[in-house]
């Protein structure tokens, strides 16, 4: 099974030892994939963001990372091409929607399963929780739901203390938990295991928090 480095958000520096983490992960002399899609290309081109994301792993070894901006059509046989895919951040609702309408959901989990590697950093982390409804309000997601590939959990990204309260009332009555990451904090999930790769971790269940370190499930689906 595959790889899912999962980043609360943050700078390039906070970001620095998840990079490492997973440049260690793959094979550097095959392509990264990047994918842009939950950002918006007005606010900053697609182009902008991928000289960012070459600036950081290039000098990690890194040789070569390729951006995708259509989805559509896309094949296994293509992703298996890269050694890892990056999603970054941006709009949740924006990304999956465009992973769900073109298709590409299907290919990514395959991809996933089959063994592959996946960065995710803010809202392309979230994306690959059980559920999406903490970030979207009031907007109507029927259909969308999210990739749930850690181990039933959601993911709250940019934890800070202050929202304390706030996921403990969100867990009080929820069957799924939540896994919040600050900043600069990872964690690394596989099918049998989620741990902690960065600063600390917290898990809200029931309305409560405590600090998470490994989770090991080997029934996951």
């Amino acid at each position: 099974m595959g790889n899912l480095i999962l980043s609360g958000g943050g700078s390039s520096n906070q970001n620095f030892k998840v990079y490492e983490f997973m440049i260690n992960t793959i094979e550097k002399k095959e392509p990264i994939l990047y994918i842009p899609l939950a950002g918006d290309a007005d606010f900053r081109p697609h182009h902008t963001s991928l000289d960012f994301i070459k600036n950081i792993f290039e000098p990690l070894g890194v040789k070569e990372v390729t951006m995708w901006t259509d989805l559509n059509h896309k094949t296994l046989d293509e992703l298996k091409c890269f050694s890892a895919i990056y999603f970054s951040g941006g709009s949740t609702l924006t990304l999956l929607k465009t992973i769900k309408d073109s298709g590409f959901a299907k290919v990514l989990r395959q991809y996933f399963n089959g063994g592959g590697t996946i960065f995710g950093q803010s809202a392309g982390a979230i994306i690959f929780g059980s559920d999406v409804t903490h970030t979207t309000k009031e907007i109507d997601i029927s259909g969308y739901n999210p990739l749930n590939l850690i181990h039933n959990y959601r993911l709250w990204c940019h934890y800070d203390q202050i929202d304390e309260e706030l996921l403990c009332e969100y867990s009080k009555d929820e069957s799924t938990p939540f896994i919040a990451l600050s900043d600069g904090g990872a964690i690394h999930v596989t099918k049998s295991y989620c741990q902690v790769i960065t600063k600390k971790a917290y898990e809200f269940k029931d309305g409560k928090k405590k600090d998470l370190e490994f989770v090991y499930n080997s029934n996951d689906h």
